[in-house]
């Protein structure tokens, strides 16, 4: 039931436009990728222009939990929900009671006097409407993005001062957040500032403050996840990510006396691999000894084997059924590509690549990418133009292709060694 009504609540939002754009939390072809795709790629834009860009981060604390019913009920309302599903609602998130349960041990029942109920199939989606015009706030030049109740408001500022819209945006979030009863965790707010290289001076002597508070500058930030640094490198990510995929590669092998080869794969697919390709088409290295690093990591798994120990790295992941991870990621970015050139992506097409359509009487009428002319070496490689040769690279069958299976069905036998830059191989 709960389903049926989300989808349907859903829908008519998002046909109405309702839904804030910004917005990438419990949204269907929306995650946390294409937020961040999004924001990073401003910022390298503002930052290829020799400008700087002021970044604030925003935690709501139990925001979730903080939900008064009564308004909450008031902005459906507001947005054309009425008469039976809103009372339906209404029935859904009211009278509800919770105790703590302790195997078979039980606290006193208390009264769930606000919030939205977590776990829940529609409790995500009410929340989303609940801090929907949220955008209100912006001022100016200021940008606004969300995922959930993760926020952040950022805005190209002059060198010589303070962004004064972010500052004005600040305070209209203060005074949004007083109103509808969500509270502010200023302690875990944050500036990041842009720089052009990690030599640039990044104690930046902008000040900004949210109820009175002087926001704390950071060196760095784990943004939804990823990392991210001044100067919109991703060499700490990197580091990171390798450090705790060798951690969990220790723990295995310490953990289990079997070395059989299907436990093998399945411990490093399921367990190891998924922390070294997260939002892997944000920060897919192109330098080499970076690649090699992250490399590093299935290698040194595979090398452990005994049965394996004394072949070649491409043979023991070709005895696995494994890839390469830099192909694996070049796989991503390529599915990426196909995603938002047809439309199976909330990222507009125009935004983020540069379409080359030949002449009709030429032999080749399929569009191809191009590759910008003035561009720092941070912006070249960002995602929607570094795999811009790989695109090209694609048979024009298969760029043609309208299925997504097929497509990634079809790239798996496309050979793309001449592209790939791993030095193990």
């Amino acid at each position: 039931m709960e389903s049926i009504i989300k989808d349907q609540l859903l829908g008519f939002l998002l046909r109405k436009g309702i839904i804030n754009k910004n917005q990438h939390g419990f949204i269907s072809n929306h995650s946390t990728c294409t937020n961040l795709l999004e924001c990073t790629y401003d910022w390298l834009v503002t930052l290829n222009s020799s400008r700087t860009t002021d970044i604030i981060y925003i935690d709501f604390s139990r925001a979730f939990d903080s939900i008064v019913h009564k308004k909450l009920l008031n902005k459906l309302e507001n947005y054309g929900i009425t008469g039976k599903l809103l009372n339906w609602i209404s029935c859904f998130i009211e009278d509800r009671y919770q105790c703590v349960a302790i195997e078979n041990c039980f606290s006193s029942v208390a009264k769930v006097i606000s919030g939205v109920p977590q776990g829940s199939v529609l409790g995500p989606i009410l929340f989303i409407i609940f801090i929907n015009d949220i955008d209100c706030v912006c001022h100016g030049k200021t940008n606004l993005k969300l995922f959930a109740d993760d926020a952040k408001l950022y805005s190209e500022i002059d060198l010589s001062c303070h962004s004064s819209s972010l500052q004005s945006s600040l305070n209209n979030l203060a005074t949004w957040a007083e109103a509808w009863q969500l509270l502010i965790n200023v302690q875990k707010c944050f500036v990041l500032s842009t720089v052009s290289s990690k030599r640039t001076n990044v104690s930046s002597s902008r000040s900004y403050y949210l109820n009175g508070v002087l926001l704390t500058n950071s060196a760095s930030v784990l943004d939804l996840g990823i990392t991210i640094s001044p100067d919109l490198s991703y060499t700490a990510h990197i580091n990171n990510i390798v450090s705790k995929a060798f951690q969990r590669s220790s723990i295995f092998f310490r953990g289990f006396a079997s070395r059989n080869l299907q436990l093998m794969r399945k411990a490093f697919v399921t367990y190891i691999r998924p922390i070294l390709e997260y939002n892997c088409i944000l920060w897919s290295p192109n330098l080499v000894y970076l690649i090699d690093l992250i490399e590093s990591v299935q290698r040194k798994f595979t090398k452990r084997i005994p049965s394996l120990s004394n072949l070649p790295y491409s043979s023991r992941i070709t005895s696995l059924k494994l890839q390469t991870l830099e192909l694996r990621r070049l796989h991503f970015d390529l599915t990426n590509y196909f995603k938002i050139l047809n439309g199976m992506s909330s990222l507009n097409p125009s935004d983020y690549f540069l379409i080359y359509n030949p002449i009709i009487s030429t032999r080749s009428a399929v569009p191809s990418l191009l590759k910008p002319l003035h561009a720092s070496s941070k912006l070249s490689s960002f995602f929607s133009y570094r795999s811009v040769e790989a695109w090209n690279h694609l048979p024009t069958s298969v760029k043609l292709l309208t299925s997504l299976p097929s497509f990634k069905a079809s790239i798996k036998s496309v050979n793309f060694s001449a592209l790939l830059k791993c030095s193990f191989l």
